[in-house]
């Protein structure tokens, strides 16, 4: 008998119905289904950078907090869109850092047979070249511990 697939399908909350319908086709039927976001860390500190940069405008007490807030409730809309466009049942995580570290050190953690990416988020094809993959995919490429599957749409 042969073990179950564990698919972790990294999801930025870009990804058009021609990603979802591609992962449909080409996702394992008895496949273990993960839904990974990762909320990137950098923008959230690059804005709270800004109060540092202007004397005079302290940062609100409450400021990492409601940020936090944000972005969780934002991480909950992206998984639940992708939970409905995915079509199936699924698990679904999320984890703050740098989104490419994340994505494998989670394939690691799940022995994931399949990683799934968009080869660059959003809905404009870029045509086969260097900068067809955005850095996260090419990261998830050169070091996931299994295949990567990119859906290019």
């Amino acid at each position: 008998m042969s073990e179950r697939a564990v698919v972790l399908v990294a999801v930025a909350g870009a990804e058009s119905e021609p990603f979802w319908e591609g992962v449909r086709r080409l996702l394992p039927s008895d496949a273990a289904v993960e839904l990974f976001h990762v909320i990137d860390e950098a923008p959230a500190w690059e804005l709270g950078m800004q109060f540092a940069r202007r004397p005079g405008h302290p940062r609100p007490p409450d400021f990492d907090a409601r940020v936090r807030d944000v972005e969780g409730r934002g991480s909950t809309v992206i998984l639940e869109r992708a939970a409905a466009a995915l079509g199936q049942p699924a698990a679904t995580a999320v984890r703050r850092g740098r989104p490419e570290q994340e994505i494998v050190a989670r394939a690691r953690e799940l022995s994931a047979s399949l990683v799934v990416v968009a080869a660059r988020p959003g809905d404009v094809r870029t045509p086969a070249a260097p900068h067809s993959l955005g850095h996260v995919s090419r990261f998830v490429v050169d070091h996931a511990p299994c295949p990567v599957l990119l859906v290019r749409v």
